[in-house]
């Protein structure tokens, strides 16, 4: 579902539910009107939009927390796999075959990872 059609969703709702109100307003008693039972309403809807906010706000830092996690493992993996390839070349060319293997390995996690990069078999023949 697009943006435009949830935003019109949405409208159409609220503005729905406040021209219910407005029907209901007319229903109700003149005791459910008073100030006292609009100010526990408010309060009401005071604690909901606090408690919303204080589980969004727990939301969005879990979710933060999970992508700087995995971000941080990625680079460490990418460290690990550059040292591992500046080793083998210290070692000469007798472990062309080792470094060729490893290029294809990573190459080929790479793009079951992220599918949509189509420069991946660029990677293989970029690579020292």
């Amino acid at each position: 579902m697009s943006a435009t059609a949830i935003g019109l969703v949405v409208f159409v709702l609220v503005f729905g539910s406040a021209l219910l109100g407005i029907l209901v307003h007319k229903a109700l008693p003149e005791h459910h009107l008073s100030a006292d039972s609009k100010d526990v309403v408010k309060l009401g809807i005071a604690l909901i939009a606090t408690m919303s906010a204080l589980v969004l706000s727990l939301l969005v830092a879990s979710a933060k927390s999970a992508f700087d996690t995995r971000s941080n493992q990625l680079v460490q993996v990418s460290a690990d796999i550059i040292l591992l390839d500046r080793a083998l070349a210290r070692y000469g060319p007798e472990t062309k075959d080792a470094r060729s293997l490893l290029r294809n390995s990573v190459a080929t996690v790479v793009e079951r990872f992220w599918p949509s990069l189509a420069s991946v078999s660029s990677l293989r023949a970029t690579l020292p």
